[in-house]
């Protein structure tokens, strides 16, 4: 078989032995490590886990998740230089395989042929025994492929799972885990989808006195006016729009070929909607003050990067602030083109 198939192979073993050495849990993103670790194509990768064995730290699953998300889930390099390439091999070698069974089979059908009439003649013993012989060797040589073709089979079906598991696991990189809505990343990715040449607005919310609410009622009470706000959010978007849990309990959105006015209409429903939320903490059944948010509304203008969108927005937002909060600003042209000469 070929060398690549056989180098590959024996860093899958190592990897494999490497977590089990380790005793890393058997799931593909903590295989994609091992294996890039056992591979020596990830230097920094390496340091890191070489830097965590020298300190006598176990490879638990935060350590090695979080080597995952760094290295390895928002890249095509595990799936370009692991996956792809092994997976052709299998596919390769499997050909050649079939290929090689396909004419053992012919083979053994000539020989059958052959065997069946040096035993009419009588007088060929000699060359019938070899006929035996060969019919044997040929039969036992296309069982080991036949065995080599199932296992190979299984190795390719584990890479597509792999492949399938990494894909996942890029998708998951652009979501926040609260919210269910996108983080920055997965907004930087898809506004590459968007024309900067068309007209798009930006709304940026900010939940009112938030703080008080940890400080009052604590975290998970605090998280789950997070999660409200940011699914009457997603409640009042069209599905080509990009809500965005921008951080903490900031969040942004991308109305997708929507003017300011639109967007600002868009922002008034949101703001509503939210200040209408009667939440009460279960335990003590004390009513938590009203959640209100405020909101800066801008306008994609003409040579505008996104950057200075989200700015003028976030100006928009400070102002809805300094004016007692619990309403929508919108950016002002004058306000906007001064940020775009800044920049």
């Amino acid at each position: 078989m070929p060398g690549s198939f056989n180098q590959t192979m024996k860093i899958a073993e190592q990897a494999k032995e490497f977590m089990l050495v380790h005793q890393i849990t058997p799931v593909p993103s903590h295989y994609a490590v091992a294996y890039c670790y056992v591979s020596e194509e990830n230097l920094l990768l390496i340091k890191k886990i070489d830097e965590q064995l020298a300190s006598k730290k176990s490879l638990d699953a935060i350590f090695i998740d979080a080597l995952f998300s760094e290295f390895l889930s928002n890249s095509q390099n595990i799936e370009d230089n692991i996956f792809t390439p092994f997976g052709e091999t299998l596919t390769s070698t499997l050909a050649q395989l079939e290929n090689h069974v396909s004419s053992e089979k012919a083979t053994i059908s000539h020989l059958n042929k052959i065997g069946k009439t040096l035993g009419q003649l009588g007088e060929y013993k000699p060359l019938q025994n070899i006929t035996t012989f060969l019919l044997n060797a040929i039969g036992q040589s296309t069982a080991q492929h036949q065995s080599l073709s199932t296992e190979l089979y299984k190795a390719s079906e584990e890479v597509s799972q792999l492949k399938q598991k990494l894909e996942e696991s890029r998708q998951e990189a652009l979501i926040d885990t609260l919210t269910g809505l996108l983080n920055r990343r997965g907004c930087d990715k898809r506004l590459q989808a968007l024309s900067l040449n068309n007209i798009h607005s930006s709304l940026v919310i900010d939940i009112d006195h938030f703080k008080k609410v940890n400080d009052s009622f604590g975290h998970s009470v605090g998280d789950k006016v997070i999660q409200l706000v940011a699914k009457i959010i997603k409640e009042h978007v069209a599905p080509d729009d990009i809500p965005v849990r921008y951080g903490g309990e900031e969040f942004v959105v991308v109305l997708s070929n929507k003017s300011q006015q639109f967007a600002h209409t868009i922002a008034e429903k949101i703001r509503l909607a939210i200040a209408k939320l009667k939440l009460v903490q279960r335990q003590s059944k004390t009513q938590l003050p009203p959640i209100t948010v405020s909101i800066g509304v801008a306008e994609l203008q003409n040579n505008m990067t996104w950057t200075t969108l989200f700015n003028n927005a976030d100006q928009a937002l400070y102002k809805a602030k300094d004016s007692g909060r619990n309403c929508c600003v919108l950016a002002s042209i004058n306000t906007a083109a001064q940020l775009e000469l800044a920049n």
